[in-house]
């Protein structure tokens, strides 16, 4: 039966300059940096043990058309491990890396293909001599190309036994990315291809998982806290008449990561490294072997909020935290903490009281109650900013946001009303 076994990746970004870390922390920026060669270099491992027929990759390869030398000279040290063992790699240029910004200098090993721009193209991939895929393909001329590339691909009269289609752009809605290369599914859904192995978004999805599969395996390597969770490339497995096999493999060097520790009852200091430590542990997928860099969330009910919300307390905490971290692997680096706690209080029993605060609360309530007196007082709130943007913010805030706003200034205010009868 004929069948092949390839990896799809795409949004290599190699060689990301991390500016505005590089300036407060060049050592961690440089890690960063190095992190997206590594996860290639991951990427080739898995070519290798895996024992693929080839490797494809989906576009921007390179973070900027002005990648320096060095970090072409190490993509190309990388294919030449893959074509040395008979492993051809095919790939197409997005809109990080055009093809009028490839270097005419730089070499390509032999069993490395790069697709052109002026229409699509395909090459076949051939085992014993007899064809088995047809991969089709066209780069981006230049950074912005708004048409849509994927109307372009069609298979040829006679086909090898599996038509792949590789393509950096955008099916549907392109979130925060720049809607390059858009097409629709029901324009390519009929089209006769085994696969489309996308490239540009950098969320690793599943789009479609056949007839055809659709596949966007995300960037390697995350590089912000934009960009979390397990990042990698696919591992796909056709065969004649049956389902692909899709199988995402894990390839980042460091993880960013969101993390929040519930401090529910806490009422010790000492014990916050072991709380935080273990709300870490608990992430999904989570690898010791691995790096971390976490954005954490301190939340819940507890003694210690009026200590963690003095000005400068969370970057003292965050300080401790990383006291002892080396920059060498595996590390686990508090970028920021957000405070979220809450005073250990009875809201229930505060509006039993007769009290002021009992009275404020009694206020808080009626807003909550209803979103349109909510949102009456926000657009009086509005008139108070001089600030355009902050007037168009307040103005365009969702419902969600605009409640967990309120719930944030009853804690904040039942907060200050308790520490001041405290002192009093």
């Amino acid at each position: 039966m004929t069948k092949i076994k390839f990896i799809h990746t795409a949004d290599l970004h190699l060689d990301t300059p991390f500016r505005g870390l590089s300036e407060w922390n060049p050592e961690l920026a440089g890690r960063l940096r190095d992190a997206t060669f590594q996860s290639f270099r991951n990427i080739v491992n898995l070519c290798l043990s895996e024992e693929v027929d080839f490797l494809l990759i989906a576009g921007d390869i390179f973070d900027s058309e002005n990648r320096s030398l060095a970090a072409q000279l190490r993509f190309v040290a990388e294919l030449k491990r893959l074509t040395g063992r008979d492993i051809p790699v095919y790939f197409v240029c997005g809109n990080h890396d055009p093809l009028d910004s490839w270097m005419e200098s730089l070499h390509l090993p032999e069993g490395v293909h790069r697709f052109g721009t002026e229409a699509v193209e395909h090459i076949t991939f051939a085992r014993n001599n007899q064809p088995v895929a047809d991969i089709y393909g066209i780069s981006f001329p230049e950074k912005s190309v708004r048409e849509n590339l994927a109307l372009q691909f069609e298979r040829k009269i006679d086909p090898a036994p599996f038509s792949i289609a590789l393509l950096h752009g955008t099916v549907g809605n392109p979130g925060p990315h720049e809607n390059y290369a858009p097409f629709r599914m029901d324009e390519v859904a009929n089209k006769p291809f085994d696969y489309w192995a996308l490239g540009h978004i950098h969320k690793p999805a599943v789009i479609r998982e056949a007839h055809p599969a659709m596949v966007y395996p995300g960037n390697p390597q995350g590089r912000d806290f934009g960009e979390t969770g397990p990042r990698g490339c696919y591992l796909v497995e056709l065969s004649a008449n049956q389902k692909p096999r899709l199988r995402f493999l894990p390839a980042q060097v460091i993880r960013f990561e969101t993390v929040t520790a519930d401090l529910t009852g806490e009422d010790r200091f000492d014990r916050l490294p072991a709380r935080v430590e273990e709300a870490i542990k608990g992430l999904s997928a989570y690898n010791e072997s691995a790096s971390y860099m976490i954005r954490l969330t301190l939340s819940g009910r507890t003694p210690l909020h009026v200590h963690l919300n003095r000005p400068g307390e969370t970057t003292r905490l965050a300080e401790l935290l990383n006291e002892g971290q080396s920059p060498e692997a595996p590390f686990t680096r508090i970028d920021r903490i957000d405070i979220r706690t809450r005073p250990d209080m009875d809201l229930d029993q505060v509006r039993k009281g007769t009290d002021f605060p009992a009275e404020v609360l009694k206020v808080f309530d009626t807003y909550e109650k209803d979103p349109e007196k909510l949102r009456a007082l926000l657009t009086e709130i509005e008139k108070e900013f001089g600030h355009h943007a902050a007037r168009r913010h307040l103005s365009e805030l969702p419902d969600e946001e605009m409640n967990e706003l309120l719930d944030r200034a009853r804690w904040l205010l039942m907060d200050r009303l308790t520490e001041e009868k405290e002192t009093s």
